[in-house]
């Protein structure tokens, strides 16, 4: 009975569909698929979207981390290495007015002095003490202790102030700024520890006038004078410089 039902069945003509109803089968079919990838590619937006706002985030965190505010060093960097033309200049750098107030400006005053010894002038990452001379019978002066050593952190200049190419230069330097904010000082003894050779240089304060031709007290109060007269016209001297040096270390009998 199956047999015969199924040979009438393979006889039946095959139905055929028209060109339109096609049409819209295979269109039913694309929607389908295209609404599929749809749904298959929204979480891989989301997770990607999700993804790039997380690296913002972190990448805008570590900026304000090592920058700071506006104004202030990064945070997590060391402070970078100043370029200086030369010595001289960096030595014209250095701010050596408005550190104290002028009724303080006198030896004995340990504060005041000790400012410039470990916080201003060149030579500061190597202070080791200083010894004052307020005996009134006898001339008063600073005793300035420096030690020399691999461990420090200054760099560049700052490292090499009592090198032997700038050592001239610092110590006249130091001895101007010393006899010019501080009225009162007779003479300043530069006690230098190098590597463990001791150096010694005592300068007095006719010394710096005769160097300078006035008195020297005449810097503190204009900041174009010191210009002038100590970086110009004597620190970019080297002649007048080493010869100056040259007088200090024939008196000490070096």
């Amino acid at each position: 009975m199956s047999k015969e039902l199924d040979k009438k069945l393979q006889t039946l003509p095959k139905p055929k569909l028209r060109e339109e109803t096609k049409d819209v089968l295979h269109q039913a079919i694309m929607d389908h698929n295209e609404g599929a990838a749809r749904v298959e590619w929204l979480p891989k937006l989301k997770s990607a979207a999700l993804l790039t706002v997380s690296i913002l985030a972190i990448a805008l965190f570590s900026f304000i981390l090592f920058t700071g505010n506006e104004g202030e060093a990064p945070r997590s960097s060391a402070p970078e290495e100043k370029y200086y033309e030369n010595y001289v200049s960096y030595l014209e750098s250095i701010e050596v007015y408005d550190q104290i107030d002028a009724d303080k400006a006198f030896i004995g005053n340990n504060s005041a002095l000790g400012k410039y010894h470990g916080q201003v002038l060149p030579g500061k990452y190597y202070a080791n003490g200083m010894e004052l001379q307020t005996d009134e019978e006898q001339p008063m002066g600073i005793h300035m202790h420096y030690k020399v050593t691999e461990e420090t952190s200054a760099k560049g200049f700052e490292k090499e102030v009592f090198h032997v190419s700038n050592l001239p230069w610092t110590i006249t330097f130091n001895a101007t700024a010393y006899f010019t904010f501080f009225t009162n000082g007779d003479y300043v003894t530069f006690d230098i520890d190098y590597y463990g050779e001791n150096r010694k240089y005592t300068i007095t304060r006719s010394q710096m006038e005769d160097l300078y031709g006035r008195d020297v007290n005449e810097f503190a109060k204009d900041q174009t004078l010191w210009k002038q007269e100590v970086m110009e016209k004597t620190l970019q001297d080297e002649e007048k410089v080493q010869d100056f040096m040259k007088k200090i270390r024939v008196q000490k009998g070096e």
